[in-house]
């Protein structure tokens, strides 16, 4: 059975059954992968999913089950097993949303491009090969390329309900990444570099091998330094990566549970006056763009912190009725999974300054191009203890590349020590907009 064609079967078999509200979710992805090695396609991974998940909201009590096969005899059994499991649960004032109104065409988010599933594997085995040579000349101190690889992958997913909401929204991509081993002497180091968009631009994604031997050569003859206190600058790949970790903060049912330090601070000033951020659902080809949510609720442009002070946190219809508020569209669910928060398309406004302008500001200043782990960070605190990779600087000049080295301090006391931001994002598909920004003052230990 088709997945639309399924939905509407479990939705028909509901209103049999006299249940009033269920929402039907089906996913469908699809990926083509290669990993060169040595001139020639080492490994294919070519791979598709389905899967059907079923939420029967009973009183106010909540089942989930899901299946991957869609005929209609395991249709009938995902629905009992929903309906089952409602009868299990705590009884909470969760109803589905009405559907919404004047919903826009997925269209218009620009996240399909149908172009990219004609890519052939010749193609694509082409641009690998391509990305191997090419790294290779570009600098006799490479010892291997451990990981190169060539992707396309689309999925799409499908939102049906008891009240009326039938929403479809498609999305594909094509990656290339490639990983560069060199040595210098005693010193080896590995530079890594990405490429992924939903418009193919076979120059580019094949321009990457080089990038990739640039990143590992400024690294060779990397030194830690003595424990100290400096300003650091995060570039504009590593500042999105660190504000992804703390994000959770910012979720309504994190601070109901009490693992959130922001909660009861609305109104509050949290960051710097030059801090404003933002969830935007809508900027086209990005990736976490969406006209509705994973509930069925109409997603719209919400500002989280204005000028430094915090406006709102993120709720889907669970949280918000805790609180007797209305969803801000921000559910989050897979087919096999319950209701979570989750951002759409975070943005920190841009600053003023190029990254080189950032990092001339300082006297003396570590630039940090590379996160390693986050085991040492917790979201709950916001403590952080992080290794990084980059480059001592004075007076703007790179002098001398530093790793085996820790920065610390505290993402809720980051905040406010954000002393300038960049006017620039990472260029590629992200879901996660924030500038470079500058630092004033983290413990730096080696």
């Amino acid at each position: 059975m088709q997945p639309e064609a399924a939905i509407e079967h479990v939705l028909g078999l509901a209103r049999q059954s006299g249940l009033a509200e269920v929402d039907v979710l089906v996913e469908r992805g699809e990926s083509l992968g290669l990993k060169i090695r040595d001139a020639k396609v080492e490994k294919v991974d070519q791979s598709t999913s389905l899967g059907l998940g079923v939420r029967v909201l009973l009183d106010g009590r909540t089942g989930l089950a899901y299946t991957e096969r869609l005929e209609a005899s395991a249709l009938r059994r995902v629905l009992d097993e929903a309906l089952e499991n409602a009868e299990l649960q705590d009884q909470l004032e969760v109803n589905l949303p009405d559907p919404a109104r004047d919903v826009p065409a997925a269209e218009i988010l620009q996240l399909y491009n149908p172009e990219l599933e004609q890519l052939s594997f010749e193609e694509l085995a082409e641009v690998g090969l391509e990305i191997e040579a090419t790294a290779k000349q570009t600098d006799q101190r490479v010892v291997t390329l451990p990981y190169l690889g060539v992707s396309r992958e689309s999925g799409e997913w499908i939102l049906g309900t008891s009240k009326g909401t039938h929403y479809r929204q498609r999305a594909n991509s094509a990656t290339t990444y490639c990983g560069a081993l060199l040595q210098k002497g005693e010193s080896r180091k590995t530079g890594f570099w990405f490429w992924q968009m939903r418009d193919w631009n076979r120059a580019e994604a094949a321009a990457i091998g080089p990038k990739a031997v640039k990143e590992g050569t400024s690294l060779l003859g990397a030194k830690s330094i003595q424990n100290c206190k400096m300003p650091v600058i995060l570039d504009e790949y590593c500042a999105p990566q660190l504000l992804g970790m703390f994000f959770r903060a910012f979720h309504a049912d994190a601070a109901q549970k009490g693992t959130s330090r922001l909660a009861g601070r609305l109104g509050e000033k949290i960051a710097g006056e030059n801090v404003t951020l933002y969830d935007d659902p809508h900027i086209p080809g990005a990736r976490g763009s969406s006209h509705l949510d994973s509930e069925g609720v109409l997603t719209q442009k919400l500002s989280l912190v204005n000028q430094g002070v915090f406006e709102n946190f993120l709720y889907h219809v669970e949280s918000a009725s805790k609180e007797q508020r209305t969803s801000t569209g921000h559910a989050r669910r897979s087919y096999n999974s319950g209701i979570g928060t989750g951002s759409h398309n975070l943005v920190m406004e841009k600053g003023s300054y190029s990254l080189e302008e950032l990092c001339q500001q300082p006297e003396r200043a570590l630039l940090v191009t590379s996160l390693e782990g986050a085991a040492g960070c917790n979201s709950i605190s916001g403590d952080i203890s992080i290794g990084v990779q980059g480059f001592l600087l004075e007076k703007g000049e790179r002098v001398q590349p530093v790793d085996s080295i820790t920065i610390a301090g505290n993402f809720f006391d980051l905040l406010g020590q954000i002393q300038g931001l960049g006017n620039c994002y990472q260029p590629y598909l992200s879901k996660v907009f924030v500038p470079p920004m500058l630092l004033d003052g983290l413990a730096i230990s080696g």
